[in-house]
């Protein structure tokens, strides 16, 4: 079926319907078979689009993104400059982790464990995030709000930084390590010429470092 299928219809049914087996029944309780069952494919059908279930679930968080993209939110907001909308993306992607279940925590870690997921979320930073980061950096040059002379290698440094080296997931290390990681990269923000860390989503952050 997937020699026929020009338009990956099949691997866009897969993930909308992992998507909506993950909401319903957490995704700590949805195998590959039950995604397959509940689609009406074969598993040789499935391994043809996704090379494993974290392979899988990194593409629904990445559908994720795309259907819900924060940085399109931030530009509908009225009266703000470039850099107040870069803060706002990023508390946006904060404050959930803030709820987020014990169960959801663990499944996070077996995400971050896998090379495939990592390897995945790197490309996802640089290729989908990184861009959208680096817009509001020329945006913020125009404007004055921000000053950076290499928006393109800086919105790919801030953007892997805060998702993968800040990530409790991906590198465990002690609570008070991980508070001086966040106020380097307040620092690293004000050196670079883009001070997207302000005193609330600092907070954001040391709060999550408790909790993860």
């Amino acid at each position: 079926m997937p020699r026929h299928d020009p338009d990956q219809k099949t691997k866009q049914l897969i993930l909308e319907t992992a998507e909506r087996l993950f909401t319903e029944k957490g995704l700590e309780n949805v195998n590959v078979e039950d995604v397959v069952k509940e689609v009406g494919v074969t598993r040789g059908a499935f391994y043809h689009y996704f090379k494993s279930r974290e392979e899988l679930i990194s593409s629904v968080m990445y559908k994720t993104f795309n259907d819900n993209n924060p940085f399109l939110l931030a530009n509908k907001q009225e009266g703000l400059n470039a850099l107040e909308k870069l803060r706002f993306v990023f508390k946006l992607d904060l404050r959930p982790r803030l709820d987020m279940s014990d169960s959801m925590k663990k499944e996070m870690q077996k995400m971050a464990d896998s090379p495939v997921v990592f390897k995945n979320e790197m490309l996802t930073q640089l290729n989908i995030v990184a861009p959208h980061i680096e817009k509001l950096l020329v945006e913020g040059n125009r404007d004055g709000s921000i000053s950076v002379k290499y928006p393109k290698q800086t919105a790919q440094v801030i953007s892997l930084l805060v998702s993968s080296w800040l990530s409790s997931f991906a590198f465990d290390v002690p609570y008070t390590e991980y508070s001086d990681k966040v106020l380097f990269l307040e620092q690293l923000g004000d050196v670079l010429g883009v001070p997207f860390m302000d005193e609330e989503m600092k907070s954001l952050f040391l709060e999550i470092g408790k909790q993860e």
